[in-house]
């Protein structure tokens, strides 16, 4: 069993301990207690859920959560992979703002994160993870009292899965040692109030589910695709058969199944707990994938299938029914939201909006746009700024939109020389953006590992 492995060793061997310093500032009221919980999940496109009216039941634990609160039907991530979509979560910020826009860039230190603002406020910040770009190294422990980013790897190279050999985790199941370091640590933690966050990662390429997930839904599959490399040439940019196209898609959508169930365990102890009754619940997707809609793999660029993401909010409180919200919403209104429900302000700096009085009825908007960037270098750099109906890119060579009402798929560009009035109006949000994220907020700053 791998709680008693994780036991063994120590639910934290290997642990990047951090230590923010003593407690400062004023936090909730004494008695208060409401906890933050924040769970994100790797490479997780909206339309592949159930309750986004995919024609699969991938979902139901999600599904669940999500008909007793508040789910975001228009939740947009601020890019379109993990370290600038999970950064901008962090900090209110877009990419080119907070710093982690490539693998070898870090999140800025310049910038307060929510685990910082939240420390600051009389908060425990706990975190479980094991994604390799989600790490101390890119400067996403800032502000946690104890960031666990390594330990999930140390387990696994202790069950000798690749003697001598550094263990690929994108290649291993994860998630279960996610949960039980996270659901111990619950069980056993004093203090309050907390943040935890905890992020599931076995969504991610390459595509392979453990049993009963793997033949789920492709169980006669006989040709060549075995779920490994399809991130990489000749896979990445060259599409097989449609046969082999819909294999790899129903594996993904058995890893999709499996973090479901993983996360329904989750939700399950939150429940017995009564955790959800004094706490903030927060369920987001990081970013989409893609099945070459559009000439590739992964997640690379900022079309539809990697920006639109599930996101799911539950608060304390009365809990009989749930509320859909179609209204644009983006990962920097995380931040906002949080910090609105919990009374600490909110800096100017922050790039997002509360999400409070779309949750509480008060307002059918707070957005007319949101934007996203791509600066990754896999394809060439991209900004979109999106609207209810219209996406307007910009990068190298002229810019140019889809109308996402006749072309929900982006399959028909539209130039500049043909573009409505609206879209004239997104060109010049697009220009006001990127003035105020000309430069990123710690030019130079690179990763190192020591």
């Amino acid at each position: 069993m791998v709680l008693s492995a994780i036991s063994a060793l120590g639910i934290f061997a290997g642990s990047a301990l951090h230590t923010a310093g003593a407690d400062s500032g004023q936090g909730p009221e004494p008695g208060s207690h409401t906890n933050v919980i924040l769970i994100t999940i790797s490479t997780l496109r909206a339309d592949h859920l159930s309750c986004f009216g995919y024609n699969r039941r991938t979902t139901p634990n999600f599904d669940s959560f999500a008909r007793t609160n508040a789910l975001f039907r228009n939740a947009f991530a601020a890019s379109g992979w993990m370290m600038p979509a999970h950064g901008s979560i962090f900090t209110s910020l877009y990419p080119t703002c907070h710093g982690a826009t490539h693998v070898d860039q870090v999140l800025a230190d310049n910038q307060d994160t929510l685990a910082e603002i939240l420390h600051d406020n009389g908060y425990y910040c706990m975190a479980f993870c094991c994604n390799p770009r989600l790490d101390s190294v890119h400067g996403f422990a800032q502000g946690f009292d104890l960031y666990d980013d390594y330990s999930v790897s140390i387990m696994l190279d202790s069950m000798g899965f690749e003697t001598g050999e550094t263990v690929d985790i994108n290649k291993r199941r994860t998630n279960d040692f996610i949960n039980d370091a996270a659901i111990r640590w619950l069980r056993n933690n004093a203090h309050q109030p907390f943040f935890m966050f905890v992020h599931y990662y076995d969504n991610h390429w390459d595509y392979l589910p453990p049993p009963p997930y793997d033949k789920l839904y492709d169980p006669n599959y006989g040709g060549p695709i075995n779920g490994a490399e399809i991130a990489r040439e000749p896979l990445f940019s060259n599409p097989p058969p449609a046969a082999d196209v819909q294999h790899i898609i129903d594996l993904y959508d058995g890893e999709v199944k499996q973090t479901d169930n993983d996360l329904g365990e989750m939700l399950q102890f939150l429940r017995q707990q009564r955790l959800l009754d004094n706490s903030i619940v927060i369920v987001a997707g990081d970013h989409g994938e893609q099945f070459y809609e559009h000439g590739h793999t992964s997640h690379q660029g900022l079309f539809e299938e990697l920006i639109h993401v599930p996101l799911a909010v539950s608060v304390p409180g009365p809990k009989a029914e749930g509320k859909n919200i179609d209204s644009l919403v983006s990962q920097v209104d995380i931040l906002p939201t949080i910090l609105d429900y919990l009374g600490i302000p909110v800096s100017g700096a922050c790039q997002g909006k509360s999400l409070k009085p779309l949750i509480e009825g008060r307002a059918d908007t707070v957005n007319d746009v949101i934007f996203a960037e791509y600066t990754a270098a896999a394809v060439p750099d991209c900004y979109v700024v999106r609207s209810a109906r219209y996406k307007y890119y910009e990068g190298v060579g002229e810019g140019f939109a889809y109308d996402l009402l006749k072309d929900p798929n982006e399959q028909k560009k539209i130039l500049p020389v043909d573009f409505p009035q609206e879209l004239g109006e997104l060109q010049q949000n697009m220009q006001k953006f990127r003035q105020r994220c000309q430069s990123p907020a710690t030019p130079g700053q690179e990763a190192t590992r020591e």
